[in-house]
């Protein structure tokens, strides 16, 4: 009974947010193909681009030839004569959902475009939730930074004036790719993200040397998560604050995974994730990820084969959703922050 009850509050809430938010299509229709327009009247308008898929961070900073891909998603902008500010959202292992669409209408009315991207169906993905062994993150990392490049070249938006808001692995994804290492050898020198928020990312992958100015980062993290574990995100951000004064944190008190978004509080079968009490690992400055015990560099190697080597992934039933207040104060946090860097 408690399980039919899940569902039906699940359905109609779905159902709800998909005919108020978006025209609602069949869960089949890949989401560039959909007809969404926004309650404020912003459309979207579907925008390809080439990315690619490197096997780890290494085939990225040593620029090796890369396979690429055509990868989709939606763009938004509101109602304006000049070239728009734009935020590039990174969906989570689940893909684009209706709360990431709500945080984009969210984003919209407040005058920012949005780049609504899908990292998984041009490369015939529909989630990554129990097996991230299935995309790498040096590869997301890279779509983050091959769509700045494409909304760099668009004529309604300010190349100047892009960033980007992620959560879970998009969060991580954006965290990795806003590294001088990675913007370096993906854009050219002296190019970067403008800012970057991040909700409940996962933080245990990180560069041993977090150069990450001029970038604005912002880490929005629930102090009781149990499919990441804040404690690497705190760590992180105060590894980028010793280089960038522009790093924040804030914890989110009795919140766990996903507490930005609009459904109750409910467990999730199958979720890999990495032990909570499992170390940091590290990446080097050439994109090799560092032997845990030794410091030297394994070639060749990428972030979850590693982790599941080391015998630090597993799949376990996790708690995502939000308590009261939580996910209206997430929306608050996020618009007040890309009002703040992005706007004129």
């Amino acid at each position: 009974m408690n399980i039919i009850f899940l569902i039906t509050r699940a359905t109609l809430f779905f159902i709800f947010v998909a005919t108020t938010v978006f025209a609602q299509q069949p869960p089949t229709v890949p989401f560039a193909q959909r007809q969404v327009k926004f309650e404020n009247g912003v459309i979207g308008k579907p925008l390809i681009f080439e990315s690619a898929t490197p096997r780890n961070f290494e085939e990225i900073i040593g620029k090796a030839t890369l396979r690429s891909v055509k990868l989709d998603g939606q763009l938004f902008v509101p109602t304006g004569t000049e070239a728009q500010a734009v935020v590039i959202l990174a969906p989570g292992s689940g893909g684009v959902s209706a709360d990431h669409l709500k945080h984009a209408q969210a984003l919209t009315s407040a005058g920012l475009a949005v780049y609504v991207l899908d990292p998984f169906a041009g490369r015939g993905i529909r989630s990554t939730s129990s097996d991230q062994t299935q995309l790498t993150h040096a590869a997301s990392a890279y779509d983050i930074l091959a769509a700045v490049r494409m909304l760099a070249a668009q004529p309604d938006i300010d190349g100047q004036r892009i960033g980007a808001l992620g959560y879970s692995r998009g969060g991580a994804a954006i965290l990795l790719a806003v590294h001088q290492q990675m913007t370096r050898a993906v854009l050219g020198e002296g190019k970067s993200l403008r800012a970057a928020l991040v909700g409940w990312p996962l933080c245990i992958f990180q560069f041993e040397h977090a150069l990450t100015a001029p970038t604005v980062v912002r880490f929005l993290v629930g102090d009781s998560d149990n499919r990441t574990s804040p404690a690497w995100c705190q760590a992180q951000a105060m590894a980028m604050r010793a280089k960038n004064p522009h790093v924040s944190i804030r914890l989110f008190k009795d919140a766990y995974h996903g507490f930005g978004y609009s459904f109750p509080l409910r467990e999730f079968p199958n979720i890999q994730r990495t032990r909570l009490n499992a170390p940091i690992l590290y990446i080097n400055d050439q994109g090799a990820f560092l032997d845990l015990h030794t410091g030297e560099p394994i070639p060749g190697i990428d972030q979850f084969t590693y982790a599941k080597k080391l015998g630090l992934a597993e799949n376990v039933t996790a708690v995502t959703g939000t308590k009261p207040g939580q996910s209206e104060a997430f929306v608050e946090d996020m618009i007040g922050f890309f009002k703040a860097h992005l706007k004129p």
